[in-house]
């Protein structure tokens, strides 16, 4: 692991990093909004759980692929933005349901659910290409060669970040 000072440096800019508004803690804000305080927390943890996909991914090496490779990085962002495009359409077409119910004199209709939340929360996050540009962009600098275990470094310096993260969105 870093010395201590690094690491006292490294959470100090992960705690930065964590608090600066970001899709991520939009995205919770909006699953808060439409869903409530439960649907809000659980989206929290499935960013959460999609940030340590990262971790892990880069932990091993993937992601340093992934990047270096044009076209797995292109059809990661293309996959990523189908999603969230696919998202925001359910969206829009639940608040002109919910709107036309509304009108009528129906009842609202029910959030989507705690279980829902947050596994859209984890797609959301794990099919994110800036969150893995970012962990191998911010991470190794922090990283001590010399102390051996880069993975493992690497793992705990990503969920210090995550946690943070999370931390911050709740």
């Amino acid at each position: 692991m870093p010395d201590l000072t690094l690491f006292a440096l490294y959470f100090a800019a992960a705690l930065l990093l964590a608090i600066t508004p970001g899709p991520g803690i939009f995205y919770v804000a909006a699953r808060t909004l439409a869903g409530g305080r439960a649907e809000g927390v659980a989206s929290s943890f499935g960013t959460g759980l999609g940030g340590m996909v990262h971790v892990l991914a880069g932990s091993l090496g993937v992601s340093a692929l992934v990047l270096a490779s044009a076209e797995l990085f292109t059809a990661l962002k293309l996959i990523g933005a189908v999603y969230l495009v696919w998202l925001g359409l359910r969206t829009f077409q639940s608040a002109r349901r919910e709107a036309k119910t509304m009108l009528e004199g129906g009842a609202p209709t029910p959030a989507v659910g705690v279980g829902r939340a947050f596994r859209e929360g984890v797609l959301v996050e794990a099919l994110n290409p800036k969150t893995a540009a970012f962990f191998l962009a911010f991470i190794p600098q922090f990283v001590d060669l010399g102390a051996g275990h880069v993975a493992l470094q690497f793992m705990v310096l990503g969920f210090v970040s995550v946690t943070l993260n999370t931390l911050a969105d709740i």
